[in-house]
C-alpha cells in the first residue's frame, strides 16, 4: 500500500512539473516545451526540463512563445518568399544580431556609387536590384555589411550584402 501511495505522490509531481513548461513556437512548426530563462534582443535562452541543458535560439526562428501562465508573446512574423516575384517581401537591416539563427543562403555583389551607410542612402534601384538577388536565393533578409558608423567611407566601392533565410 505504501508503494502506491508513493508512486501516486511521485506521479502527481512528475505530471506538475510537466504541465509547467512554457512552449516556443518555431516558425516551421516545431514546438518545444521548455522552460524559458530570458530573452534578448537577438536570442532566447531556455532550459530543458528533461535534462536540464541550457540552450538558446536565434528570435528570428522563432514564432511566439506561450508562457505556463497562459501569456502569449509574439517574437517575430514568418516572411515566406518563394522566388523572385516576392522581392519586396525581403528585409533590409545593418544589425547583424537580427538574423541570429538563421542559414546564411549566399552574398551580394554591390558596385555602388557611395558607401552602403544604411537603407536612407541607397537609391531604390540598388535596393530592388539587391532584394531579387535575394529572393533567388530563398532569403528573407538582407544584411548590409561593413558598415561603421565610425568611417565616413570604404577605400572601395564593392560592397557585399549577406543574404539570409530560415532554411
Amino acid at each position: 500500500m505504501k508503494n502506491y501511495l508513493l508512486i501516486l505522490v511521485v506521479c502527481c509531481i512528475a505530471t506538475r512539473f510537466a504541465s509547467a513548461q512554457d512552449v516556443i513556437v518555431k516558425h516551421d512548426g516545431e514546438k518545444l516545451h521548455v522552460r524559458v530563462n530570458y530573452v534578448t534582443e537577438s536570442t532566447i535562452v531556455f532550459t530543458n526540463p528533461v535534462d536540464s541543458h541550457s540552450d538558446k535560439l536565434g528570435k528570428a526562428e522563432v514564432e511566439k512563445i506561450v508562457y505556463q501562465s497562459g501569456r502569449v508573446e509574439p517574437i517575430s512574423k514568418k516572411v515566406e518568399v518563394h522566388g523572385k516575384k516576392d522581392w519586396e517581401k525581403i528585409i533590409v537591416t545593418s544589425n547583424p544580431l537580427s538574423v541570429v539563427g538563421l542559414i546564411k543562403k549566399g552574398e551580394i555583389h554591390v558596385k555602388s556609387a557611395h558607401h552602403i551607410d544604411g537603407i536612407a542612402n541607397m537609391e531604390s534601384r540598388e535596393v530592388e536590384k539587391m532584394k531579387k538577388q535575394a529572393a533567388e536565393m530563398g532569403a528573407h533578409v538582407i544584411v548590409l555589411s561593413g558598415y561603421d558608423a565610425r568611417h565616413e567611407s570604404l577605400k572601395t566601392n564593392d560592397q557585399i550584402v549577406v543574404a539570409y533565410g530560415y532554411e
